[in-house]
């Protein structure tokens, strides 16, 4: 895959099939429209593809915390496996966000031979959002392109889309946001020195994970995860939350993770966990030993959530 740091960067002669938006998450709705346009390539046009980061809202709205699905990097490898052959990042800036859908296009027209241009069914190009469906038709007959719109998508009734799958690991409704992915929502990160509490206090060791500050961080609770480490495999409990029982000044969100049957010295190292489901909420405990005993609990009931997955 080539990738291109801005629309100024890429250059081809070939005409082209088009699509473009921020994919945060790379959702099975958004795998439709990357399917159609590679399809509608008919291998004679160069099928691309043009995201933004930041976010939109990272600019627009700088005040809310917006948290991403994906890093850029995660987002990248996973349009990469998905086949696209040529990506381009286009820095997004207020200067930028202020284009007008006819000087957007007029950029486009001067870089790409637009033959073709794939929209998803609620796509808009162009400041605030101007440049609908209807208008892209429109255009359609100035710059001499096709336009063709990706159906919606739903699962169990809801609406397939980045907002409603962050909605959904937020309220811990792992198996519909992972369904809706088409993939089991991942957390990477470092895993740095804790206090040593689950080791000396809880005696189930763990470790602490440092995340990216701008990544959708699921409900507190416990999960259910698989864990990649060294391209190995490995099953292990999952802890988000403010350990209320034993720190009840905590403000800050942990990220723990048991890893089952695993005994290695491995701080200083990225781990990718894979949340599968959640097990429980967050809850304070009225002392050390009953809290020892629902991890104990919890370690059980994963281990026989696995067993019944392996069996199934």
């Amino acid at each position: 895959m080539k990738i291109y740091s801005s629309i100024d960067d890429f250059s081809s002669f070939s005409p082209c099939v088009f699509t473009l938006g921020v994919f945060d998450g790379v959702h099975i709705g958004h795998r439709e429209i990357i399917k159609n346009l590679l399809f509608r390539s008919e291998d004679k046009y160069c099928p691309i593809l043009l995201t933004f980061n930041p976010h939109p809202r990272k600019i627009l709205t700088p005040k809310k915390n917006f948290l991403y699905l994906n890093s850029l990097t995660e987002r990248i490898n996973r349009l990469k496996e998905i086949g696209i052959k040529h990506l381009i990042i286009q820095p997004f800036t207020l200067t930028f966000s202020r284009l007008s859908i006819t000087e957007f296009f007029n950029i486009l027209h001067s870089k790409f031979k637009i033959k073709k241009i794939i929209n998803g069914h609620d796509a808009h190009f162009g400041r605030n959002r101007d440049g609908s469906y209807e208008e892209l038709k429109k255009l359609s007959h100035v710059y001499g392109f096709q336009i063709y719109r990706v159906s919606l998508y739903k699962l169990r009734k809801k609406v397939i889309s980045s907002t409603n799958i962050r909605k959904s690991l937020l309220l811990g409704n792992i198996r519909w946001a992972n369904e809706a992915l088409g993939y089991f929502y991942t957390i990477s990160g470092y895993v740095i020195k804790g206090k040593g509490i689950g080791k000396s206090i809880i005696r189930v060791p763990t470790a602490n994970i440092k995340v990216n500050s701008e990544k959708l961080i699921p409900k507190k609770g416990v999960y259910a995860v698989k864990i990649n480490y060294l391209n190995n495999l490995y099953e292990g409990m999952l802890n988000i939350g403010f350990n209320p029982t034993i720190d009840k000044k905590n403000k800050e969100i942990k990220i723990e993770v048991h890893i089952f049957d695993f005994f290695k010295n491995i701080y200083g190292n990225k781990i990718d966990i894979f949340i599968i489901d959640i097990i429980r909420n967050e809850k304070e405990f009225s002392s050390i030993q009953e809290l020892r005993e629902q991890i104990q609990k919890d370690k059980i009931n994963i281990k026989k959530f696995f067993s019944c997955e392996k069996k199934n």
